[in-house]
């Protein structure tokens, strides 16, 4: 055995040396009895890019989130920085979880987060129990400095799967927003018929307008004409903007990106981009922007209406939403809940690495009282 190891280890300096630049490996678990190894790496370019969404695609709980090109967007875009985790098992690649840096709002501490922004969690192919168990083994050793807890964000219900194995290295769950999923495969007057009457008239009232909506080529031009009205939203609701430099990196993944540009009256009225999730056969709603000007010609249900038209027209099973705080006195959450979709609650588990996070745990119930675990 001590043999096969070091003849593991040359391979993983060979790789190194090719990877040169591109971030570092560092093997922080073994089991010799199941010949699984763990493997921390600093950066998703230290990993071949085929392998790793070889592996999301075949693997049950594998998304867009988990691809290869979304993680480069965060990491090279945001500038979080990467600890994500591989299993491997007689070289070949058989598990994975991506994981990166981010800041705990209003505390000087930070969590490591499977993943952020957009949703993570672990993916294995094989072995599951066992790379299970030595994943969570793992995650301490990230966990340094001013990084006090490691959270998991599955993207849906199959993730309750883990749940028991989960909780018993440690992780306790979470729950504080939800998504709103719509269902296509019934069909556009289905979908519709499930709509408030609210949202059936501003689509009617809509249509009504002189408008178009384009599918948009992703280019630097078109990234920063949305860009621009994305930012003017987010500073009149006071929300977190993020920069230009992650939205030029989603070119990247161009082919799983719609952007959606809507005119009225020959005038650019805002947009919406979209993740194109083929591994789950799902269309995500991301980031939205409408100027204020253009609420009263409902340029938010005709653009929600589109996509919802647009994923039909494709194939897609499901529209997601996206994510909204877990309450009806949320304006977010009532508009949503008007096209009529099936509220999901965001799968959340949550361990901590430090002797501090008790003490921030308690402090974040004081300014989110309606968390349960």
């Amino acid at each position: 055995m001590a043999q096969a190891t070091a003849s593991r280890r040359s391979e993983y300096d060979r790789r190194d040396e090719s990877a040169a630049g591109k971030g570092k490996r560092t093997v922080v678990k073994t089991d010799a009895e199941s010949g699984l190894e763990v493997t921390a790496v600093d950066s998703i370019r230290a990993v071949d890019r085929a392998r790793w969404n070889d592996v999301v695609r075949s693997a049950r709980c594998g998304s867009v989130f988990h691809r290869y090109e979304w993680l480069e967007a965060i990491e090279t875009g945001l500038g979080h920085p990467a600890k994500h985790l591989l299993v491997e098992k007689d070289d070949n690649l058989i598990g994975l979880l991506p994981n990166v840096v981010v800041d705990i709002e209003k505390t000087p501490f930070q969590r490591l987060s499977s993943a952020y922004p957009g949703f993570g969690g672990p993916v294995i192919t094989t072995d599951i129990a066992e790379s299970l168990s030595l994943l969570a083994d793992a995650v301490p050793d990230l966990c340094t400095g001013r990084t006090i807890v490691h959270q998991i964000r599955g993207l849906d219900t199959d993730y309750l799967r883990y749940n028991n194995a989960l909780r018993s290295e440690g992780y306790r769950p979470y729950r504080r927003e939800c998504r709103f999923v719509l269902d296509l495969s019934r069909g556009y007057e289905a979908v519709k018929d499930d709509m408030s009457k609210g949202r059936r008239r501003g689509i009617r009232k809509g249509r009504e307008t002189d408008h178009e909506i384009i599918e948009t080529e992703l280019t630097r031009a078109n990234i920063e004409r949305f860009y621009q009205s994305y930012r003017r939203v987010m500073d009149r609701v006071g929300g977190d903007i993020y920069p230009f430099s992650f939205f030029e990196a989603l070119r990247g993944m161009e082919s799983r990106v719609l952007l959606l540009t809507l005119r009225i009256d020959g005038e650019y009225a805002g947009g919406c981009l979209q993740l194109l999730d083929e591994e789950r056969n799902a269309v995500h709603g991301f980031f939205a922007a409408i100027p204020r000007e253009y609420y009263d010609d409902h340029a938010s249900e005709l653009l929600y209406d589109s996509v919802i038209q647009w994923g039909l027209d494709h194939g897609y099973e499901t529209y997601d939403l996206g994510s909204t705080n877990a309450s009806f006195e949320d304006g977010v959450y009532r508009f949503k809940e008007g096209f009529g979709g099936q509220p999901i609650p965001i799968l959340v588990w949550e361990r901590g690495c430090s002797p501090l996070w008790p003490l921030v745990r308690a402090g974040r119930s004081l300014y989110w009282p309606h968390h349960f675990d």
